[in-house]
């Protein structure tokens, strides 16, 4: 039963974090049609509700950095959107977890259901596939994202590990 606490939990975050930030930066920037248009095409806020931990770890440093070299404040929020709300949704599985193990496998089985749901969107759309992976090599991608994914459910499971406050 922890295991699936966690696991929920962790995907509650992540999909809650996601939006919030993804909220914030367009009101920032005052970008309200772009709120509206959120959650008026599914697939839209489908892949910032789902995809956070599906998209590759160094591609989200590699976003931030381009967004710090080329003075792109937009780009770079947005990429911090990535590491930010799976940092989160480790962090709730840790603290939620009873087991440390169940905390790092609900986590690295959040990572799953995001690598799932990336890879469907990325069969969807071209747009979605150069938006997860940073490039777009066709079928190549599914490789980019299912190795990301899992080393995005390391990371972050290992987080949550360590964070959990029982053994």
């Amino acid at each position: 039963m922890s295991f699936l606490k966690a696991f929920l939990f962790s995907l509650l975050a992540l999909m809650v974090a996601s939006l919030l930030f993804v909220i914030i930066v367009y009101a920032s920037f005052g970008r309200f049609d772009d709120i509206i248009g959120l959650f008026t095409y599914p697939e839209g806020l489908i892949f910032h509700l789902f995809c956070t931990m599906g998209r590759p770890i160094w591609v989200s440093v590699d976003k931030i950095a381009s967004g710090i070299v080329y003075n792109n404040l937009n780009g770079l929020l947005f990429s911090l959107k990535f590491l930010v709300a799976s940092l989160i949704a480790a962090i709730v599985a840790g603290r939620v977890g009873e087991k440390r193990l169940h905390s790092f496998f609900g986590v690295f089985l959040t990572s799953i259901v995001s690598m799932i749901v990336s890879i469907i969107l990325m069969s969807y759309s071209g747009g979605y596939q150069y938006i997860i992976t940073n490039t777009s090599i066709g079928y190549g991608a599914l490789f980019i994202v299912v190795g990301g994914s899992l080393l995005n459910g390391l990371i972050y499971g290992l987080i949550a590990f360590f964070t959990t406050k029982r053994t």
